[in-house]
């Protein structure tokens, strides 16, 4: 009777153990728009008894919808024994059919989330059978569809959350994910469980620039085909996808043979262009002995199951990297474009098995390229202090006197903020003379925030066109071209011009050793160094071979950065610029409380709302996600944003934008 192996099962569950293997984790997958997602819409059970052996399914609407609320169980129990020789088997199993509607394309992905896994069965070991993956590869976990041949992976996200991937050939409108006593394949006796969340599609393949794409990696090591113990291959694989460079996964040479191949394979849940970069940072345990081995760590974009694209070799990649350049202390940061639509990279090491101890990922993700312009950092006289941020930079046609530089738009980065790089010259060759290629003058230097300081002499006048390297965090680069021109000394002698701030004024002070026909000097001010506004000017003694004193004061600066110039006039009319100088005002009180935490008002302190045209927020991404044009008397609601930082741009009638960060808790 069926009661008899019930009680078989209570009087040996006190000798069996509940087996989670790690299973019961956060869920930590980032939930996009609906429209990228697609749940299941119902559900029904599929329960198939073996004598006196029980299936059962239950609470199966709770894997309706997005997570949250209770789980579906399937619970399956047998009996396996081995008589004189003889094996029997009296198991049962049962399946969790999920629906949606409408259907899903063939080769879409649907993510079944497990959250437990558990089990009385006396005489099971899960290190024996690698854990749920060899439950997989033995059928007593199994994924089947309504859309012809599938293929089914175990797979885990950023947080470590274990998901079943099963991918239908065809279209589909079910998945059905089953538990078989039978396949467990040991001498045993007793039940076992696993529970499921919910199930979820991503149907919308359209990839948006600049965004992060949920990503999900292999629970295990994959192997090229040798047969190879791979339980210990790959180590906290979620490492390799969590957004951490101090973190990564472990994929073990050591764990294969010579001649084997094994890899971890990063998802993710849209279709990439190939334009869109595959980005890697990696580091090493154990000395290679040649650098050609590094050969035998390839990068690899896949298109579902299939490699696509040229494998790039890692001594490819690192382009003439001492070995000393590529060690666990100092990790390394790849990244290429594919060239080919893909929605998977493949990290593969093959026949290093005896030099290499493991390589370490630390991170693998797709980003867009960054798109970098330069321009035109404006006219400087020899002797002049410069320090302009490259920030600045405007634009600038094509010059017939120097056609092998083209036109630049002036400065943009994609993805993010000027302020998310670092800068640094890319193949310059610092000068004394007046050269016109590649070249800068041996006093000015680049700040890895991207500041053009020094000066230049008599000497070295003439148009300068420099290239300059952009890095972002993840270790893209791109490279574009600015220039700046160093013109002789003006018939103003200017000795200095330096700006200072004394409470919310800006003091403004100059002074001259010698002037030839001069009229005036123009105070000019800017916040993006673009637009410019005449704000004063001040009579010049006209001629003059004595030093002369001039000051000037704003009494009304702009709230944030405030560039300051002066434009020195002659009688005729003809002009020149100074140097530009900088200052800051009210940048951190500007904006309050900041941090803003739960559902606090962010609160702008700006005292004449006439002068603002429009305040926007924007996120990381450069997402608008407010805007208004009127007073924000009562500050700007931060009850819908995410956690995370943002900028609020003041956009004033006079065309200027100032600029502030904050930070929501």
């Amino acid at each position: 009777m069926k009661i008899s192996i019930r009680q078989l099962i209570r009087n040996l569950a006190m000798k069996g153990s509940r087996v989670t293997s790690g299973l019961i984790l956060i869920f930590g997958l980032l939930v996009h728009g609906a429209s990228a997602q697609q749940y299941v819409d119902n559900t029904t059970v599929t329960e198939n008894d073996e004598l006196t052996a029980d299936a059962e399914v239950t609470g199966k609407d709770n894997a309706l919808g997005a997570p949250g609320g209770g789980v579906a169980t399937i619970s399956v129990e047998g009996l396996t024994v081995n008589i004189l020789g003889e094996t029997i088997n009296v198991a049962s199993d049962g399946a969790l059919n999920m629906n949606f509607n409408p259907g899903i394309s063939g080769g879409v992905t649907t993510y079944v989330r497990i959250t437990d896994f558990t089990t009385n069965i006396v005489g099971l070991d899960l290190d024996q059978i690698v854990g749920l993956l060899g439950l997989l590869d033995n059928s007593a976990i199994t994924a089947t569809s309504n859309g012809g041949p599938t293929t089914s992976k175990l797979v885990r996200d950023p947080s470590g959350a274990l998901f079943l991937a099963v991918t239908p050939s065809g279209a589909y409108t079910r998945v059905s994910v089953g538990l078989d006593f039978a396949g467990i394949g040991t001498v045993a006796v007793g039940q076992v469980s696993m529970d499921i969340d919910h199930a979820v599609a991503y149907t919308n393949t359209t990839f948006v620039p600049c965004e992060s794409v949920t990503r999900f990696t292999n629970a295990g090591a994959e192997s090229n085909g040798i047969s190879v113990a791979l339980t210990n291959a790959l180590v906290n694989p979620e490492r390799a996808i969590d957004g951490s460079m101090e973190t990564y996964s472990v994929l073990k040479a050591s764990e294969v043979s010579a001649v084997a191949g094994t890899s971890q394979v990063i998802r993710f849940t849209k279709t990439l262009p190939g334009t869109t970069e595959i980005v890697a940072t990696l580091s090493k345990i154990g000395l290679l002995a040649d650098v050609t081995l590094l050969s035998n760590i390839r990068i690899q974009a896949r298109l579902g199951n299939t490699r696509v694209g040229t494998a790039r070799t890692l001594q490819s990649l690192l382009l003439g990297l001492t070995l000393l350049d590529f060690d666990n202390l100092q990790p390394a940061t790849v990244a290429f474009a594919p060239g080919v639509t893909f929605d998977g990279v493949e990290i593969i090491i093959e026949g290093v098995a005896n030099v290499l101890n493991s390589l370490n990922i630390h991170e693998v993700s797709a980003r867009s390229p960054i798109i970098f312009t330069g321009g035109d950092l404006q006219v400087y006289d020899a002797g002049d202090n410069i320090n302009i941020n490259i920030s600045s930079a405007t634009a600038y046609a094509l010059d017939p006197l120097y056609p092998m530089y083209p036109a630049q738009p002036g400065f943009t980065i994609a993805c993010g903020t000027s302020t998310d790089y670092t800068y640094r010259l890319k193949d310059v060759t610092l000068v004394n003379a007046r050269t016109t290629a590649g070249t800068l003058p041996n006093t000015l230097t680049l700040s890895l925030a991207g500041v053009l300081s020094g000066n230049a002499a008599e000497t070295q006048v003439g148009v300068y066109f420099f290239d300059v390297e952009a890095r972002n965090a993840f270790g893209q680069t791109a490279v574009t071209t600015f220039k700046i021109t160093i013109e002789p000394s003006l018939p103003v002698t200017l000795v200095s011009f330096k700006a200072s701030s004394e409470g919310p004024t800006a003091l403004l002070s100059w002074s001259t050793a010698s002037e030839t026909n001069s009229d005036r000097f123009d105070i000019e001010r800017s916040q993006n160094g673009k637009k410019w506004e005449k704000i004063g000017s001040v009579k010049s003694n006209h001629e003059s071979v004595t030093q002369h004193f001039y000051s000037f004061q704003d009494a009304q600066p702009l709230d944030g950065e405030n560039l300051y110039r002066l434009k020195m006039v002659d009688l005729d009319e003809t002009f020149a610029y100074s140097h530009i100088e900088n200052l800051k005002f009210a940048s951190t009180a500007f904006l309050y409380p900041n941090p803003v935490r739960n559902t606090e008002n962010l609160n702008l302190n700006l005292t004449d709302w006439s002068k603002v045209k429009q305040v926007k927020v924007v996120n990381a991404l450069g997402k608008t996600v407010f805007e208004a044009s009127n007073a924000l008397s009562t500050g700007i609601s931060t009850r819908n944003l995410n956690s995370g930082t943002y900028v609020v741009q003041v956009i004033h009638t006079n065309g200027t934008i100032s600029a502030h960060r904050f930070v929501r808790q």
